[in-house]
């Protein structure tokens, strides 16, 4: 079972939100724009929790009094989980609200979905719903007004027993919904609503739907810690329960100790506890005559063997956690929070519970290398029954290439909300043409940190290093103010040849990103010049094209047939200012990056 979409409504900063998941799934944006709470409102969606505080409702400011105040005193969290098991068909509260979906061809998805959906008003429990078909009791038991009227007309006698305990009495008001967990008594129409309770207690649902797993941000070393309530302490020592309770050498241990607890005896007057018992007694009978000290040995109880461990880590040496890297105890804690889950998941579930794992910022405190080897842990993590979820500010942990089914979520603020904007890559790639996939693979490939076009508002392709040069020796010469402007609102990409920009334009607006186009004319070469109508098709009305008069040399006033990026290099060592450029170059530059310039 995996999460497949949420919507969140009235939490914190998310007045309306809906955002997408896939096996790896990236929440991506400024500061302070909900990312960690998405990460949060999943967690609420898959917790107990009956309640909200005051601080979680969505607030404005008040212009007139200069106060935040809740602008809404409603939160809901609608979610729909795809890919659920084929017998969640008879799973309590699942039976009679599983939809179908459609699939992929070849797709080994099952085909079956749910929409589980949580409302938590001001003050008030929280309301569980799932979305169901109208049903309407059939005709032949209309009739029925005692348990046992059911059984008679064919209900079985057990399936009654489990929701009602006196078969030959009526059923009250209260007893009613018991009714509507039995669906042999029901015909479903295509008619939806939302059913309230669904499985009678949350619990019942709630431990079907997938584990949530939150790595923090400010996840510490007192997680791999040797002692106290870590998560490697708690996984170290029920696994030690687990191998004790089923170990010879454990039961053996436990013959030993019954003879040694009788040798231990203060009630046997010749052993040495027995005599210091009868002098710790003659001692405070002489002072209270009525007192006595009672005590006994008891070396048969398991749980008082328990092992102590010592946790250290090594890089080039063993030291104590403490004194390893922020970054590499936050990995090992990663490593261990996700074998922890996995783990109970098989020791305590009778089907196999998928995971959702929560990650913010992962390469927070890593080495770039380090931060390559992160994101090559989470694409093979987010596979079976793990789903990854993380918010990030790097372009670098993100690769479009792999292959899992990965969704991007771009956050940006607007006014007293905030609106996402998705991207689904792999489902978008998937639907090339086969020669544009070859192309997009290739450049996917040789710029695997092409993830860039999803941090900016505006994206340039170029057709190669020559054009890349140029510009930027260009925004070097402007006034600082509109450098650093361009520098956050722009991405130069690199298609490498005109074949692959009509390729790669192709694939951004399909993900709803339109792209600006640098190519040079080539007026007198044919074979280059047959590419300019189809990237023109390909743009469209949306995006925008400069073309060189020309050749880009052209516009700058020189020729160059070989070591062409280092030739155009050169040429910008003669330009001191932005006025130093040559005019026709500086007029492309300023249609390029309008109204910026």
């Amino acid at each position: 079972m995996k999460l497949h979409s949420l919507k969140i409504s009235g939490y914190k900063r998310l007045k309306e939100i809906q955002v997408l998941f896939g096996d790896a799934t990236f929440l991506i944006g400024q500061n302070n724009c909900g990312k960690s709470s998405i990460l949060k409102a999943v967690d609420i969606l898959l917790s107990g929790k009956k309640q909200l505080t005051t601080n979680d409702y969505h607030s404005i400011l008040d212009g007139e009094k200069g106060e935040i105040k809740v602008d809404t005193n409603v939160i809901t969290l609608e979610a729909e989980f795809r890919n659920l098991p084929i017998e969640s068909n008879k799973w309590r509260g699942f039976k009679g609200r599983i939809f179908n979906y459609e699939i992929a061809e070849g797709s080994q998805e099952t085909g079956l979905s749910v929409v589980y959906r949580k409302t938590y008003e001001l003050g008030k429990d929280v309301i569980i719903e799932f979305k169901s078909k109208v049903r309407k009791i059939k005709e032949d038991f209309e009739s029925c007004k005692k348990p046992q009227d059911f059984i008679d007309k064919g209900i079985e006698g057990s399936l009654m027993q489990n929701y009602f305990t006196e078969l030959d009495k009526n059923i009250t008001i209260k007893q009613l919904e018991k009714l509507e967990e039995i669906d042999e008594i029901w015909e479903v129409s295509d008619e939806e609503t939302w059913f309230k309770n669904p499985g009678g207690i949350p619990g019942n649902v709630l431990k079907m739907l997938p584990r949530f797993l939150l790595i923090p941000i400010d996840v510490g070393a007192h997680e791999i810690q040797g002692a106290g309530n870590g998560v490697l302490n708690k996984t170290l020592t029920e696994l030690f329960e687990t191998v004790r309770e089923n170990s010879d050498n454990f039961k053996g241990a436990q013959g030993y100790l019954e003879s040694l607890a009788k040798e231990l005896d203060p009630s046997d007057n010749e052993s040495e506890f027995g005599k210091m018992m009868t002098d710790l007694n003659n001692v405070l009978s002489s002072i209270f005559p009525d007192s006595k000290l009672h005590a006994s040995t008891n070396l048969s109880e398991p749980s008082t063997l328990k092992p102590s461990f010592k946790v250290e880590m090594s890089s080039n040496i063993k030291t104590a956690v403490d004194d390893q890297g922020t970054g590499m105890i936050r990995a090992a804690v990663f490593g261990m929070l996700r074998y922890r889950q996995m783990w109970l998941s098989k020791k305590e579930d009778e089907h196999a519970r998928s995971i959702i794992i929560c990650f913010e910022e992962p390469e927070t405190y890593l080495h770039p290398s380090a931060a390559n080897q992160m994101r090559d842990a989470i694409y093979e993590l987010s596979s079976g029954l793990s789903q990854i979820v993380a918010s990030t500010h790097s372009p670098y942990l993100i690769d479009i290439s792999r292959k899992p089914r990965q969704i991007l979520n771009r956050l940006h603020n607007n006014n007293n909300h905030v609106d996402c904007h998705t991207f689904s890559v792999s489902e978008k790639f998937i639907k090339l043409q086969e020669d544009d996939k070859q192309y997009v693979k290739m450049i996917l490939k040789i710029d695997n940190y092409i993830s860039r076009i999803f941090f900016t508002k505006n994206v340039i392709i170029i057709e190669g290093d020559t054009e890349d040069v140029l510009i930027k020796e260009s925004l070097r010469r402007l006034d600082r103010s509109k450098y650093l402007k361009i520098l956050a609102d722009f991405e130069v990409i690199k298609a490498r040849g005109k074949a692959t920009i009509i390729s790669l334009v192709k694939y951004l607006k399909s993900l709803g990103i339109d792209p600006i186009v640098i190519h040079d004319n080539d007026l007198n070469v044919a074979n280059a010049a047959r590419f300019n109508q189809n990237i023109l098709e390909a743009v469209g009305n949306k995006g925008k094209i400069i073309k060189m008069d020309n050749t880009i040399e052209d516009e700058i006033g020189y020729k160059s047939t070989y070591e062409k990026p280092f030739h155009a290099y050169k040429q910008t060592e003669n330009w001191k200012d932005w006025d130093d450029l040559p005019e026709n170059w500086k007029n492309k530059m300023i249609e390029i990056f309008a109204p910026y310039i």
